[in-house]
């Protein structure tokens, strides 16, 4: 027989989309506890089942609603090139993984087709008529206007057409940048990635006593868990220590740390790194806008995370993978607590005076440090502090080198002195604190 949750989960996936869910509801339609049904909705939304939309609640959605996209839509591509929608507005929801330059014979252009493309072409109705046959949603540069029957074609088999007032290679670029820019987005590691969703995390009620942790923490080996309020609203941590000066009975509410640090599940998962390491956290609640407990972080996952991520490839537009093209070890002393990198600057890394910009020598110094203390220490770290002093101006594509020196080492932290020399002279100074990611 189903529990009492599978229930409510399987009366979710029978709704409509678009459906209002609300406890209150779920607790009267099936008669379990509010308690009951707020889990469930929760264990629903991380199923992608449900989702909470401003100024309507919380809905049944489709269950890939909920989740990042990968690729831009027509959508998207209108609101970045500023384009109108000529034809097959019904399609304007299909997502564009690729784009083509309508610039070949017309013979030679349907080796290029595949799904999920656009055709960027100009006046030229012949290269028009084979992509939207295709199902190739087309973009018209220039500010050309189809022909009526391209029109009708389009309406027809319910593909994009549109025009754009821009040339050929503008509207390239600015395709070519909102591409980049959501590669990079899809990239970047969130809290909801990783975090251990409430139907599988262990938690507490405020109304609960010490005698109900103690229980909890034989069961499950932990000694750390979330306390809420009734209807699942974080109230506190309760941890070994704060249950010493108190009798059995006590409730939680009375032993428990409140209004704790949490986390959000649009939050980046280097923010909560930092996060844990400076506070020394070993679990953290994540919570939704109202403060419903959603499930949990621990320390040992998140760092374990972000030392793979660092030692993976990423993403080849970041900034960081741009500048580390350019950024070659040449030495470093016997003992290996001093190395010298070097790095050539480029036009595209200047500022309005012709010389290298500010921000970026200190993307080059962090760049530098992780590199050093992945080499020396063999260690993955997070910058915790970097104080730069730029001394003078780098010319424009100069051939600069960076000398990085251990001023102090230990289990957990390193402080790192960083010199930058052009030729013979010190142009830039910087003292950096990093905290390792491993004990």
């Amino acid at each position: 027989m189903a529990t009492k949750h599978e229930q409510i989960i399987q009366y979710i996936k029978n709704l409509p989309i678009d459906a209002r869910i609300s406890v209150r509801s779920i607790a009267r339609n099936l008669k379990v506890s509010e308690g009951t049904a707020y889990r469930a909705i929760k264990a629903a939304e991380n199923l992608h089942l449900v989702a909470t939309k401003e100024r309507v609640g919380t809905v049944r959605v489709e269950e890939n609603e909920n989740r990042r996209m990968q690729h831009l839509t027509i959508e998207e591509i209108i609101k970045v090139t500023d384009c109108q929608v000529l034809g097959g507005a019904t399609g304007l929801d299909h997502e564009v993984r690729k784009f083509i330059i309508g610039a070949m014979e017309a013979d030679g252009m349907r080796r290029y087709i595949e799904p999920n493309a656009l055709m960027i072409v100009g006046n030229r109705e012949e290269i028009q008529r084979i992509a939207l046959e295709n199902d190739i949603a087309v973009l018209i540069s220039g500010g050309f206007k189809p022909s009526n029957d391209i029109v009708d074609l389009a309406n027809a088999r319910e593909v994009p057409l549109l025009s754009v007032t821009f040339d050929t290679y503008a509207t390239a670029t600015l395709i070519n940048k909102a591409m980049i820019e959501r590669s990079m987005q899809k990239d970047i590691l969130l809290v909801e990635d990783i975090y251990i969703p409430l139907n599988q995390t262990q938690f507490l009620y405020t109304t609960d006593t010490i005698t109900a942790y103690r229980q909890l923490s034989e069961d499950s080996g932990h000694t750390r868990f979330p306390v809420c309020e009734p209807d699942g609203k974080l109230a506190g941590i309760i941890t070994a220590k704060d249950i010493l000066d108190f009798d059995p009975e006590t409730q939680l509410s009375k032993a428990m740390t409140a209004t704790p640090i949490s986390a959000k599940k649009p939050m980046s998962v280097a923010s909560i790194t930092h996060m844990m390491i400076w506070d020394g956290l070993e679990i953290l609640p994540v919570v939704d806008e109202d403060e419903y407990l959603q499930g949990i972080l621990s320390r040992q996952d998140v760092l374990r995370t972000l030392q793979y991520t660092q030692q993976t490839e990423q993403s080849e537009n970041r900034i960081e993978m741009l500048l580390a093209d350019k950024l070659k070890f040449v030495d470093a002393q016997d003992d290996f607590t001093k190395a010298r990198y070097r790095f050539l600057s480029d036009v595209s890394l200047t500022n309005d005076f012709g010389a290298m910009s500010n921000a970026l020598q200190s993307a080059i110094v962090q760049l530098a440090i992780k590199q050093f203390v992945k080499k020396t220490q063999d260690k993955a770290i997070v910058v915790d502090k970097v104080t730069v002093y730029n001394l003078k101006l780098v010319p424009l594509q100069s051939t600069i080198d960076i000398v990085l020196e251990f001023l102090d080492v230990s289990r957990r932290s390193m402080e790192i002195d960083v010199t930058i020399y052009h030729g013979k002279q010190i142009m830039t100074k910087a003292l950096a604190s990093v905290k390792s990611l491993t004990n």
